[in-house]
This record gives C-alpha cells, sequence and structure tokens, in this order.
C-alpha cells in the first residue's frame, strides 16, 4: 500500500530535494501516495513550487490534525528551531499515529565526536525523547550522511577550501577522510529507509549513516586542482587549537566543521548503510565529490538543485 508523508522544513536546504524524492515518479504514486509539506507560508515562492510538483501544502506548524493519515513525518528543520518546538511537533505525530519519525540529526554521527557540543546535544536529547515517547509506537530512525556535498565549498575559504587562492587548509592530518553525500542521495535514502520501516521496522536500524563519498583535503586539493588546471597547496594547522575555539564559543561553527574535515570523525566509508538503501547501487548512482567538482570547479553554486 503507498505511504503518506509530512515534512517539516521542506522550504530550506535539504528539504526540497527530500520532497522531490518522495515525489520522484519512480515511487509517487506507485509506493508514496501523499507528500505533505508543513511551511510558516503556504504563499511562498518555494512552497508554491513545491505544490506544483504535487506536494500538499499546510501553512503552521504540525499538529495531531495535520498528521492524521501519516505514515512517515520527515523533520528537516534547521538547527535554530528549539527543542521544546521539535518534541512538541513529535508528540503530535505520535498521538496522529505516525510510525516512523527521522529527526534532523543529518551530518555527523554525535555517538563518535570527541567533543560536546550545544547543537549536537540539542539534536541527542530531542532523539532520545523521540524514542521515549514513542516507543512501542512509532520508529524513530537518525540519518548521518556526512557534509552535504552541494554545500561543501560553502563556507570557502571560511573553513580552509581558499581555492581562488590555490590553498586549502586542514585542521589535524590531511588525508584523514571525510564522508559527503549529495541532498539529492539522502532524499533517495529516506524514501527507501521509509518503505522499509514500514514494511518491517526490526530491519532498519536506528541509526543509519550514509557515505556517497568520502575524501580527504589532501583528496579533495588533488581533484579540485586537476579539474582547475592548477595545483592546490595544502597547509595544515593544529587540531587541538581548533577544537578549543569551538568549545570555548560554541558560536564558532566555522573552526567546528575544519575540525571534523579533518579528524576522521566523519569517515562513514567503511561502516556505512549504503547497501540497505541502494543495493549495489541499483536505484540510484551516488554522487561523488568528483561529480560535483565537475559541476562547481571547487566554487560555491548557490540554490543547488541537484
Amino acid at each position: 500500500m503507498p505511504i503518506n508523508v509530512a515534512i517539516a522544513g521542506a522550504t530550506g536546504h535539504l528539504g526540497p530535494n527530500v520532497v522531490r524524492a518522495f515525489l520522484d515518479p519512480s515511487v509517487h504514486p506507485s509506493q508514496v501516495n501523499r507528500v505533505v509539506i508543513f511551511t510558516r507560508s503556504a504563499t511562498s515562492a518555494a512552497a508554491q513550487g513545491l505544490k506544483d510538483l504535487g506536494a500538499e501544502v499546510i501553512e503552521g506548524a504540525p499538529t495531531v490534525e495535520g498528521f492524521k493519515g501519516i505514515d512517515v513525518f520527515v523533520s528537516v528543520l534547521n538547527d535554530r528551531v528549539p527543542i521544546d518546538a521539535r518534541d512538541t511537533y513529535v508528540q503530535a505525530a505520535i498521538e496522529a499515529g505516525v510510525k516512523v519519525y527521522f529527526p534532523n540529526e543529518f551530518v555527523a554521527d554525535p555517538r563518535v565526536l570527541d567533543f560536546e557540543h550545544p547543537v549536537y546535544k540539542m539534536k541527542v536529547t530531542h532523539a532520545n525523547n523521540a524514542r521515549e515517547k514513542g516507543s512501542g509506537k512509532t520508529k524513530v530512525i537518525s540519518v548521518y550522511p556526512g557534509q552535504f556535498l552541494e554545500y561543501l565549498f560553502g563556507a570557502g575559504a571560511l573553513i580552509g577550501l581558499d581555492t581562488s587562492n590555490r590553498t586549502y587548509t586542514v585542521a589535524g592530518q590531511p588525508n584523514n577522510k571525510f564522508s559527503a553525500t549529495s541532498t539529492a542521495n539522502v532524499g533517495s535514502a529516506l524514501v527507501r529507509l521509509s518503505i522499509l520501516a514500514l514494511e518491517n521496522p526490526a530491519a532498519v536500524p536506528d541509526h543509519i549513516r550514509l557515505s556517497g563519498d568520502a575524501v580527504s583535503i589532501a583528496d579533495l586539493a588533488k581533484i579540485v586542482g586537476e579539474e582547475r588546471g592548477e595545483t592546490i597547496e595544502v597547509k595544515t594547522t593544529d587540531a587541538a587549537e581548533t577544537k578549543q575555539k569551538f568549545i570555548d564559543n560554541p558560536a564558532d561553527l566555522l573552526s567546528l566543521v575544519k575540525y571534523v574535515f579533518g579528524s576522521g570523525l566523519m569517515d562513514f566509508s567503511t561502516k556505512n548503510d549504503n547497501e540497505l538503501v541502494n543495493p549495489g547501487e541499483s536505484l540510484w548512482k551516488w554522487k561523488t565529490v568528483k561529480d560535483e567538482v565537475k559541476e562547481n570547479k571547487g566554487v560555491y553554486r548557490p540554490n543547488p538543485t541537484n
């Protein structure tokens, strides 16, 4: 039976590609029936664009009424949404009978991080709250895809990727890898996980790692350099000093990103769930860093759509 999905945060960075994945002709309407999005403004260009694709738009916060008939709730809310609001939304989903919930855990796997940070603490606390409230009723699946591939060069020189000046700087070891997955591939994975979890909840782990590709800063410098016909120098800075910066000032997210890129803590290349969601790449091809660099030449492209 086709599933019904609700998405909060659908007009943000990740949201549109999640909506597109659930509305893709390969699964809609054969496996996915309704796709409902909750948005602050139903008349915004972004919301109207998703409506044109086939999404149902509900203006306002998620409610029990809005969740009626929904099987899967996907949260792609940004990190500024407070934990009490997140908890309220998932409580409404549980009361309405939603069977599967994906909290906004995306990017790093907090279970392996060697530091504490308010953002990750909030995400972990919320996911734990959801699992406690939904025990026996709603399966909660946390998904960690590493860096969003389209946003890899988003902060450019601010995170050490200074393509224009042909210099990449890493905090720590230049050969430590980090995983990166395209937002389109994340969307496709969420579709598969939704279908699988509704068929057999026990077949899907509570924590899912994705790795569309994995590279080091040294690898990245080589890939971008070859694409641009240039040599990109790789420099290193002290990892402990970089780590201390965001420990002392949690708002310093740029230092956090630099540290994670060079730490190896976000390398999911050898332990991931790629085969669960996309066995043998039979459903889609994972987009690689080389694929992305061929398109953007190591420079951020705003408003990615693929």
